[in-house]
């Protein structure tokens, strides 16, 4: 039961620690400290408790909130990218198709579903919804 509820906690932590920095290039020495566990720690124990890789998790945050961003501002893609922290517009055109299935400029045209979603028992943020939701 311990073991279950710092699992927990510490999953809970990771997804708190990067909702609130999603703008930025995630610090993993700052996530370390802030969680008391090694980033090989963390890594393993993310991927274990949520399917994900702790990367992809991140990558799935910057694109979920840019999609919002593309879809209700009119802030250009480009500078939108750079908000989330891509290096080129090329890079974020490649990670967000791989993300959400279509380019972000096709994504703005088709308006897809953006919403509210439950990151985990006590985190909210954007994301994609299903079509349909």
């Amino acid at each position: 039961m311990v073991l279950r509820m710092n699992c927990f906690l510490t999953i809970s932590s990771i997804i708190i620690y990067i909702e609130n920095r999603v703008e930025e290039k995630i610090n993993y020495r700052e996530l370390e400290r802030v969680t008391g566990f090694s980033i090989a720690y963390i890594r393993e124990i993310f991927v274990q408790k949520t399917g994900t890789s702790l990367s992809r998790y991140i990558l799935i945050r910057k694109i979920s909130n840019a999609a919002y961003e593309i879809l209700y501002s009119k802030q250009s893609i480009m500078d939108i990218a750079f908000k989330y922290n891509f290096t080129s517009y090329d890079t974020f055109t490649r990670a967000f198709k791989r993300i959400t299935g279509l380019t972000p400029s096709v994504f703005r045209t088709k308006r897809p579903p953006v919403g509210r979603i439950k990151l985990c028992s006590s985190a909210f943020g954007i994301g994609i919804l299903k079509e349909g939701k």
